[in-house]
C-alpha cells in the first residue's frame, strides 16, 4: 500500500513478461477504515524482448536468427541503414528500412540483397550498406515486446548497376585505339569496392583489358587505356564495365565503334625495293663476279619480305 499524503504513483516490479495482471487501490484512512475499494484495472506486460541475435552476410542475401519467446505469435525484424560514421557503405546521407514478418514457432530468416533497391523497397537490402539489424516479438494478446539489442551487418558485394558514362574512343595508329571513360555517378548502384574497370572490344573475336584504379582512385574516378596490337583498318567495338574486388563485372557502357587507320603496305614495298636495287647496284660496281649471286640473293629476299607485308594488310 502506499501513502496517499506521499504519491498517487506506485512502480511495481519483479512482474513477469506475457502474464496478466489486474490491480485495484484502497483508501486507508487514520481510523483505519476503508470507504472503499476502486475498480479494478487488469494490465497484460509485453512478450519478452527476444535475445540471441545472430546476423550472417552470405553471397546474396542476409540471415536473421534469435531465441524464441514463448506465447509469441509472429516476430517483426528490422533493418535500418546505419547512418554517419556507422555507416561503412557508399551512401553516407541516404536511409533505408526494411522490414520482415516471420510467423512462429520459426526464429531465422533471410533477406535478400538486390541490385538496386529504392527508398521505397521494403522487402530486400542494398549491397554492401552496413544495416543495423533488430526483432521484435508480437502477440495477438499481449502486444509487443520492446526491440532486442541492436546487430550490425555489412551486406555483402554484388555487381554494379550502372555503366560507366561518356565512353570515347580514337584511333591513334594503324594498331593502336585510345579508349577514356567518365565513372560511375549513383552510389545507390554502385554496390560494392570497385578496383578496375574492363574494357571490352571486338572485330572478329571479343578481348578484354583491365584498368587498375590506383591510389586516391574510387568508384567515381574515371580512366584512360590504349588498346594495342590491333588490325589495321578495322572497325572495333569498345565498351566498359566496372569490376568490384570480388570481380563482379558491373553493367557495360553502350558499345561505340572506331576504325584503326589504314596500313600502308605501297610504301613499305617502295622502301624496300629501292633499298635492294642501291645495294645491288654497289655490289655490282665494286664486285662484278659476286654481283649476279649476292643480287640474284637479295632478290630473293625482297620478294620475301614484300610477300609478307602484303600477307600482313589481308
Amino acid at each position: 500500500m502506499t501513502d496517499i499524503m506521499s504519491s498517487t504513483t506506485r512502480v511495481i516490479s519483479g512482474l513477469t513478461n506475457g502474464e496478466t495482471y489486474t490491480f485495484s487501490v484502497e483508501v486507508i484512512t487514520s481510523s483505519n477504515r476503508l470507504p472503499g475499494v476502486s475498480e479494478e484495472m487488469t494490465i497484460t506486460l509485453a512478450p519478452d524482448t527476444p535475445e540471441g541475435v545472430l546476423t550472417a552476410a552470405e553471397s546474396s542475401s542476409v540471415t536473421v536468427s534469435w531465441g524464441a519467446v514463448g506465447d509469441a505469435d509472429r516476430y517483426t525484424v528490422t533493418f535500418s541503414m546505419a547512418q554517419g560514421t556507422n555507416q561503412e557503405g557508399l551512401c553516407f546521407t541516404d536511409s533505408h528500412t526494411a522490414t520482415l514478418t516471420v510467423h512462429a514457432p520459426s526464429t531465422t530468416v533471410s533477406i535478400a540483397v538486390g541490385g538496386d533497391v529504392g527508398s521505397t523497397v521494403t522487402d530486400e537490402l542494398r549491397a554492401y550498406t552496413t544495416y543495423e539489424v533488430t526483432v521484435e516479438a508480437v502477440s495477438d494478446v499481449r502486444g509487443t515486446s520492446r526491440p532486442s539489442g541492436t546487430r550490425r551487418v555489412l551486406t555483402p558485394q554484388t555487381s554494379a548497376r550502372e555503366a560507366p558514362g561518356d565512353v570515347r574512343a580514337e584511333a591513334e595508329s594503324s594498331t593502336d585505339i585510345s579508349v577514356q571513360w567518365s565513372g560511375l555517378s549513383n552510389c545507390r548502384l554502385v554496390n560494392g569496392r570497385i578496383t578496375k574497370y574492363r574494357v571490352q572490344y571486338a572485330a572478329c573475336n571479343t578481348m578484354t583489358e583491365d584498368y587498375a584504379l590506383g591510389d586516391g582512385e574510387d568508384w567515381n574516378s574515371g580512366g584512360r587505356v590504349t588498346l594495342t596490337g590491333l588490325t589495321p583498318s578495322t572497325n572495333y567495338s569498345i565498351s566498359v564495365a566496372a569490376v568490384n574486388e570480388n570481380g563482379d563485372v558491373g553493367l557495360y557502357s553502350d558499345p561505340v565503334t572506331t576504325m584503326t587507320h589504314q596500313y600502308s603496305c605501297e610504301s613499305a614495298d617502295s622502301l624496300q625495293s629501292s633499298g635492294s636495287t642501291g645495294m645491288i647496284v654497289g655490289v655490282v660496281i665494286g664486285l662484278l663476279g659476286v654481283a649476279v649471286g649476292v643480287s640474284g640473293l637479295i632478290g630473293a629476299a625482297v620478294i620475301a619480305k614484300r610477300h609478307r607485308y602484303h600477307h600482313q594488310c589481308l
